[in-house]
């Protein structure tokens, strides 16, 4: 094999591993991805080729806006690590952001010092569930200090694995009703990326009382889907929008002629890493998107714009079309 055959491989490794490694943590209770952005002192985490940095920094605006109005007089930092597992966790920290997970982690560490961390992963009723939690830690800063003071005074044999409150105390705290306080924050509208990136065009959904409304913004803003989790979207701006609500489902919303496909499904899914938007058609009315499985190719994927319908298996297609014509063009 050439030497450059092999690095090529050896990259591809090296690529498949750090996605592996990205999508298990994001997906687990140990939820360390990339910190990723903040809101003033609330920092936030998220992986960029999906939706979760926007859904993360959702909850981080929420946070800001919380302590602006309720706790005006604090200061700290908060630290969010977010995820989307579908058996909850928690835990509630004064602690820097991953602990000394980073390799020479004074120096490299995101967000640099001490703050209030919170770790959760659940599937729905995020925002609610960190608020609480937010809203416990900032009740009991001082409580949280002195017990990450104590903690960091042990030797690293001493020390327990984690640095948090009881977790049987936050789980008491998150299935406890609603102070008014958090209810008035929940009802906040919060726009994908907060208007930042073309806000007067772009307003692709807005996140409100832990749910997700995705709107027109050719038709008055108007909603034409509600829902509780959101895994991906490909935007076509004249077309519209895919939404995936799950790695294998999701809809497409024309705005063209203002429908919402029924839900559709892709067929024998495999792991992946998110969906790539490979190109459009406007004239033609079609979006063409794909997903790679390592060492097993492209799934390949054209959606029908004005049929409102998926066609899938598409490499399928052009494997006995190559063949076809090529058989057609080496006869004789």
């Amino acid at each position: 094999m050439h030497e450059e055959e092999t690095n090529t491989l050896d990259m591809r490794y090296i690529l498949c591993f750090i996605i592996t490694f990205i999508t298990y943590i994001n997906s687990n209770g140990n939820t360390y991805g990339v910190m990723t952005g903040n809101i003033d002192s609330v920092f936030y985490s998220g992986i960029v080729a999906g939706e979760t940095q926007y859904q993360n920094q959702a909850v981080a605006f929420l946070c800001n806006e919380y302590i602006k109005k309720y706790y005006p007089s604090i200061h700290e930092k908060v630290i969010l690590e977010l995820g989307f597992d579908e058996i909850s966790s928690y835990k509630l920290s004064y602690d820097k952001f991953e602990g000394d997970s980073w390799i020479n982690a004074e120096n490299n560490r995101p967000v640099k010092g001490f703050g209030i961390r919170i770790q959760l992963s659940q599937k729905y009723n995020r925002a609610e569930s960190v608020l609480k939690l937010l809203d416990y830690g900032l009740n009991h800063l001082s409580e949280l200090k002195k017990t990450s003071n104590d903690y960091f005074k042990l030797n690293d044999d001493n020390r327990p694995d984690d640095l948090t409150i009881d977790t049987i105390i936050l789980k008491k705290v998150i299935e406890s009703p609603m102070s008014q306080n958090i209810q008035n924050t929940l009802t906040l509208k919060v726009f994908r990326n907060l208007g930042n990136v073309g806000y007067g065009f772009y307003k692709e959904y807005y996140f409100q009382n832990d749910k997700y409304y995705f709107i027109d913004y050719f038709n008055k803003d108007s909603v034409y889907l509600e829902l509780k989790q959101v895994y991906q979207i490909i935007n076509e701006y004249y077309l519209g929008t895919l939404i995936f609500d799950t790695d294998s489902t999701g809809y497409f919303y024309s705005r063209k002629s203002k429908q919402l496909s029924s839900k559709f499904e892709i067929k024998d899914k495999k792991k992946s890493f998110y969906y790539i938007h490979t190109s459009s058609d406007n004239d033609k009315n079609r979006i063409y998107f794909e997903y790679d499985i390592y060492k097993q190719g492209k799934k390949k994927f054209i959606y029908l714009t004005d049929k409102l319908f998926l066609i899938q298996k598409v490499e399928e297609f052009e494997d006995e079309m190559i063949r076809k014509e090529f058989k057609k063009c080496t006869k004789g």
